[in-house]
């Protein structure tokens, strides 16, 4: 039997010839490595012209899928199978499937593709996100990864990120430290106010713009409470704000200005 007519041959009680078959598969196989070489090449040239990574990830998944989807399509036409109806009837029956097989797999998905164009956050950020606060350490099209102060890791899926607040604590150049501090009753509020004022513009790292900003705030159960707001660079918040922190105790101490601590007056009755 020549190789021609084995390629001729029918499968038994089918139409299909082992050519169709071969054929079938050749395409199939040809189209899975075709949509792994361009999806791979859509992901480096979007890295390269500086988008962003879960972006170009999300893109090269996604066109890798249709890819796939098309090369099975044309490889079960050779097959003699109604491609059109043949495609319909795999996407209705998977639709259903993959709603709800992958429900939360799509839903981050979808999240992670949302998140890279507006970005909220990047990866370094110090932000608090799902309950969670840390640095981000990876922004993935599907899970976003980050590490607390006391270095935990913590994975959290994107579609928990997206839809609910996000702080970003260091997005911003500049940030206002805010500080209460309180004084006795009996003190003088306006000489508080002035060495406050001498401590903040002392201070090399408070900045001049926005120009720190003193006030009574509160009359407290035991103290005078002042308002004390300098602002920082972002990168320089938490030594500054323990060093004013710090250098105000010792002011007040030295300018001999109470800073009054909750006390209580028992009063006993002999009967």
């Amino acid at each position: 039997m020549t190789i021609q007519e084995i390629l001729e041959m029918q499968i038994p009680f089918t139409s299909v010839t082992v050519f169709s078959i071969i054929a079938a598969l050749i395409v199939i196989i040809i189209s899975y490595i075709a949509a792994r070489l361009i999806s791979r090449y859509i992901r480096k040239a979007m890295i390269k012209a500086s988008m962003a990574k879960i972006l170009a990830e999300f893109t090269s998944r996604v066109t890798k899928i249709l890819l796939i989807i098309f090369g099975v399509a044309v490889g079960i036409g050779f097959l003699g199978i109604d491609v059109g109806a043949a495609v319909v009837s795999i996407s209705v029956v998977s639709g259903f499937v993959l709603g709800f097989a992958f429900q939360e797999t799509l839903g981050n998905l979808a999240a992670g593709f949302m998140i890279a164009i507006t970005k909220p956050f990047k990866v370094g950020d110090y932000v608090d996100i799902a309950g969670n606060s840390g640095s981000v350490n990876n922004v993935g099209a599907s899970i976003t990864t980050m590490t607390t102060v006391d270095n935990k890791r913590v994975i959290i899926p994107n579609s928990k990120i997206w839809g609910n607040p996000i702080v970003n604590y260091t997005a911003l150049k500049t940030r206002m430290i805010d500080l209460t501090v309180g004084i006795g009753y009996s003190d003088d509020m306006g000489k508080a106010i002035a060495v406050t004022m001498k401590v903040l513009q002392k201070h090399k790292q408070v900045l001049k713009d926005p120009a720190p900003y003193v006030a009574v705030t509160e009359l407290g159960g035991s103290s005078v409470n002042l308002m004390v707001r300098p602002w920082v660079h972002t990168s320089e918040y938490w030594p500054v704000r323990r060093e004013l922190i710090r250098q105000l105790k010792e002011a007040f101490d030295t300018e001999g200005i109470t800073i009054p601590f909750p006390q209580h007056d028992v009063h006993l009755y002999q009967q």
